[in-house]
């Protein structure tokens, strides 16, 4: 009964019948919009004019439910909605707040009326496929270039295409590569490949375009805003420099003493591992070869590690115990695990190259270190450890 108290009061305050029946001289008939979620949240109320163009007439929240997103959300309905069938949508307010509310969705200020501003917002009368899955498709390759699954960057494409109606789309993904073909209703076929060459990870990204997907999927962000958002996630910057070599330190000593080696040699193996991670940067910055850099790695452990087999303590220490932890931040975990878990889903072709990837990291490691003990041991007779 309350809801239908409402709903009446809403008609008798916003739609006057004297507004009604000039909306219906202009061009059609009014067509009332309600938002409902466990109740009723807004109401709107659409008048279709002539020359493929809509006027909201107003949109009204229950003053208990306001600043909760229901009116942006119902706004956004109707944009597309009204994509299906007009060019032009019009709203209007008499004050700063309902324009600011009006140009968070999208709308530029039109003209004005006595007190009133006209905005107004042009809309695509049909679904652009281009569009929405070129955006799907950025979305895919910001989560795959920062070390996302492959069901995840297919998972979140899908999601995003749907959303904007576009019901027929096949995506096909491989560990440095991504595959979209969509067809819209008019059995026009849009293709896309986007080329993702295979880089470092960085899951707070990650993070984000999926917070970012499940929004669109909920309605509450538009295809112009999402292109947006996509540019400022991609171009999050990674943790600070000093932050980054901390917790490969603590990541290399930590490691190390899981891993067997005693409490001196995982303090020496964090140390170790922290002026390492200065090299990892400063190739990462200057794009030095993945292989030269992983070489060089295991070549400046293992060099550290005979330097501190030097020092006079009363009791020894192990290489081993230090080499072990130290090259933890070249260790390339995520693409490992990521690796198995694409071949246990049978997607063993993005699987095997992810596999491969992080084995030769492994081999290259492996060659830094034999090259700098193989040295050693010819220079100094043995390692005297």
């Amino acid at each position: 009964m309350e809801q239908e108290d409402f709903l009446k009061e809403v008609k008798e305050r916003e739609f006057p019948a004297e507004a009604l029946q000039k909306a219906e001289k202009k061009g059609g008939t009014e067509e009332i919009y309600v938002l409902e979620e466990e109740g009723v949240k807004a109401v709107a109320l659409l008048l279709p004019l002539k020359n493929r163009k809509a006027s909201i007439r107003c949109l009204v929240v229950r003053p208990e439910e306001r600043r909760r997103g229901y009116g942006k959300k119902l706004l956004q309905f109707l944009c597309r909605e009204c994509s299906r069938r007009f060019d032009t949508l019009y709203g209007f307010s008499c004050g700063e707040e309902g324009i600011e509310f009006y140009k968070a969705c999208g709308f530029v200020n039109s003209h004005m009326e006595t007190d009133a501003t006209y905005l107004k917002r042009m809309l695509d009368s049909q679904i652009d496929v281009k569009k929405v899955v070129d955006m799907a498709m950025e979305a895919g390759r910001i989560l795959l270039k920062n070390g996302a699954e492959i069901f995840r960057v297919e998972e979140t494409i899908t999601r995003i295409c749907r959303h904007f109606d576009v019901e027929t789309v096949e995506i096909f993904t491989l560990s440095h590569a991504i595959f979209v073909s969509a067809e819209d209703g008019m059995n026009q076929t849009y293709t896309k490949v986007q080329q993702v060459p295979l880089s470092s990870p960085h899951l707070g990204i990650v993070t984000e375009v999926n917070s970012l997907s499940r929004r669109i999927e909920a309605g509450e962000i538009e295809l112009f805003q999402a292109v947006e958002i996509l540019k400022e996630i991609d171009r999050m910057p990674p943790k600070k420099s000093y932050f980054q070599i901390l917790a490969a330190g603590m990541g290399s000593g930590f490691f190390g003493y899981l891993l067997g080696a005693s409490q001196v040699e995982s303090l020496i193996a964090g140390g170790i591992g922290a002026l390492l991670y200065v090299w990892v940067l400063f190739s990462r910055k200057h794009r030095i070869s993945k292989i030269i850099t992983n070489i060089s790695g295991g070549m400046i452990i293992t060099t550290l590690a005979l330097l501190a087999g030097q020092i006079p303590l009363p009791f020894p220490i192990r290489l081993e115990g230090m080499i072990i932890g130290a090259i933890m931040p070249l260790v390339p975990g995520l693409a490992f695990v990521n690796a198995i878990r694409e071949i246990a889903d049978s997607d063993f072709l993005a699987g095997t190259v992810r596999m491969i990837d992080a084995l030769l990291v492994f081999v290259y490691i492996a060659v830094g270190v034999g090259i700098t003990l193989s040295a050693y041991s010819k220079m100094m007779g043995g390692m005297g450890l």
